[in-house]
C-alpha cells in the first residue's frame, strides 16, 4: 500500500480492449475533469480515469502526503489492470502525479500528455497561501478555486456552473482536509524531478493559462518534450476545448506510433 494512503484509490473504465490510458485529475476537482476524453478516447483505448486520495471516492490521504505517494497508490492501481505499458494524461495536480509516476515506473510509460501545468519557482508561497484560505474559510472556497481554473470568460457559462456545482455536491468530511494535504504537498514539490524524466512528454497549455510562462521552464527542463499553445483557453483546457484537446493528443500519439485509429 502507498504511503499516507489508507486503501486502494477509486477508478472508471471505458473499453474492454487496447492500450490502457490513465487520466489524473487536478485540484480541487474529481475524475470528472476528463469525462469528454475517457468518452472519446475509449474508442481506441482502455480508458481509466481515477479520483486522487482524498478527491470524489477515493479515501482521504494521511498528514504527510506526497505527490510521490499519490503516484505509487496509482500505480498500485494500474496494477490490478495490467502488468504492461501505460499511457498517462494530467492536469495541474494530476500532471505532477503523471511526472512522479514517469520517474518510478519509466519503462511503463511510453509517454505521457501534461495540461495545465509548468515549473512555478514561487509555487510554494501560492499553495501554502491557498492551504491557509481553506483553513479560514472552510470547503465553501472549493467551488471558486474550481471556477478559477477556467478561462475568465468561460466561469459564468452554463455547464461550468454545472460542472462546479456537480464537483462540490460530491464531498465527504476527509476532503478539506484532503485538499489542505495536497496544497502541501505541491509546495513541497521539488523541480530536481523534472530534469530526470525520460518518458515522451507532451504539454499542452491554454494561451490564457496562468502557468503559460511555467509551462515554457518545464518544457526546456524536460528533455525532448514538446509544447503546444491553445489559443482562448486556460488552465482546464480539456474540459474547455476537448475538441481542440483531443486532436492534439491524437496528432502526438500518431507521431509516436501510439494511436490505433
Amino acid at each position: 500500500m502507498a504511503r499516507h494512503i489508507p486503501g486502494p484509490l477509486y477508478f472508471e473504465q471505458q473499453g474492454r480492449t487496447g492500450l490502457p490510458m490513465v487520466f489524473l485529475h487536478s485540484t480541487p476537482d474529481d475524475n470528472r475533469l476528463w469525462l469528454h476524453q475517457t468518452a472519446h478516447f475509449s474508442n481506441w483505448y482502455r480508458t481509466i480515469v481515477v479520483d486522487l486520495a482524498g478527491y470524489g471516492r477515493s479515501p482521504a490521504p494521511q498528514e504527510g502526503v506526497s505527490m510521490a505517494d499519490q503516484a505509487a497508490a496509482v500505480w498500485e492501481l494500474v496494477d490490478t489492470i495490467s502488468d504492461g505499458p501505460v499511457i498517462v494524461q494530467g492536469n495541474s495536480m494530476g500532471s505532477e502525479v503523471a511526472m512522479h509516476m514517469a520517474d518510478q515506473r519509466p519503462e511503463r510509460m511510453p509517454c505521457m500528455i501534461l495540461s495545465g501545468c509548468g515549473y512555478l519557482p514561487d509555487i510554494r508561497a501560492i499553495q501554502l497561501k491557498g492551504k491557509e484560505e481553506y483553513r479560514q474559510q472552510g470547503i465553501a472556497r472549493r467551488r471558486g478555486a474550481v471556477l478559477f481554473h477556467f478561462h475568465q470568460n468561460l466561469r459564468g457559462a452554463p455547464l461550468v456552473q454545472y460542472y462546479a456545482d456537480m464537483v462540490c455536491s460530491l464531498s465527504n468530511a476527509g476532503t478539506l482536509e484532503s485538499i489542505i494535504q495536497m496544497n502541501q504537498a505541491l509546495a513541497d514539490a521539488s523541480p530536481d524531478l523534472y530534469p530526470r524524466l525520460k518518458v515522451p512528454t507532451l504539454i499542452i497549455i491554454g494561451g490564457d493559462d496562468f502557468t503559460l510562462e511555467g509551462a515554457r521552464k518545464l518544457h526546456g527542463l524536460i528533455k525532448g518534450s514538446e509544447l503546444v499553445v491553445m489559443p482562448g483557453a486556460g488552465h482546464a483546457n480539456c474540459f474547455e476545448q476537448p475538441w481542440e484537446y483531443d486532436r492534439l493528443a491524437i496528432e502526438y500519439l500518431k507521431k509516436k506510433g501510439l494511436f490505433p485509429g
